[in-house]
């Protein structure tokens, strides 16, 4: 449980720490330029429009910190704070994680799982019956003679792979699932399917691109396993995708 914490904890305190630096940075500024020339119109207007822009960031990051607890009713706020998320604090963590030299990949997985709580909250109990799971290629057996192409229903079974166990979350719970070869791929099927929630199984790299990629979606992400390398029989735990459909369901 505190292992879990501090996955999630990294990412939201390194877009606030951005935030506070930013107005820091902005306060210093105003003041040095008020006592040494004073302001004219121009910087009067220019100084108003930083200070508006600033109190929009920080109190749209309030409302996203708060939505880890509390559900978003209207559908127009939960995107706005879906694509500030992905296209403008994902970035301000990710500067400041490069200053601190920290893994890209702790930040990441941070990531996700900060996403991960803002879904559960907002989409909680939403009995939807168009759940997504999304899987990549890399969960089958590299010795397979069928070669598992959108449709999960194609895989005989045979226990070598995780595809078997994908096949008996979707016959025991009643979701689609499909398999994505790549970005490109998985975007269209979301597209196709256009589901209420999708449950995404996926590396770091490919989950992250695909969140961002794919943010008007609410998408909980679940991390697969390497034994053998990056993208080649990977595997996944049910526990995490089970609960997430029962959550959703």
């Amino acid at each position: 449980m505190k292992k879990h914490y501090f996955a999630i904890i990294k990412f939201p305190m390194y877009v606030s720490l951005s935030l506070f630096i930013l107005a820091l940075v902005y306060f210093i500024m105003a003041l040095a330029s008020y006592h040494r020339l004073g302001l004219s119109g121009w910087g009067t207007a220019a100084y108003t429009l930083l200070f508006i822009i600033l109190v929009v960031l920080v109190s749209s990051w309030i409302l996203i910190l708060m939505s880890t607890h509390q559900k978003i009713k209207p559908k127009g706020l939960k995107l706005y704070t879906a694509w500030m998320l992905v296209n403008i604090y994902y970035y301000l963590a990710k500067w400041l994680s490069k200053l601190f030299l920290q893994s890209k990949q702790i930040l990441q997985e941070s990531f996700l799982h900060f996403n991960n709580e803002i879904v559960l909250t907002n989409f909680n109990g939403i009995h939807s019956q168009k759940i997504l799971l999304l899987l990549p290629h890399c969960l089958q057996s590299s010795e397979c003679k069928i070669r598992i192409v959108n449709d999960i229903i194609e895989c005989e079974e045979c226990g070598n792979c995780d595809i078997a166990k994908m096949k008996g979350i979707v016959n025991k719970y009643n979701v689609k699932a499909v398999v994505a070869s790549g970005g490109s791929l998985a975007r269209k099927l979301i597209i196709d399917t256009n589901p209420d929630v999708i449950i995404a199984v996926a590396c770091h790299r490919d989950l992250t691109d695909g969140l961002r990629d794919s943010w008007r979606y609410p998408i909980y992400a679940v991390l697969n396993e390497r034994p053998k390398g990056t993208c080649f029989e990977t595997t996944v735990s049910t526990a995490p995708i089970e609960f997430a459909i029962k959550k959703f369901a």
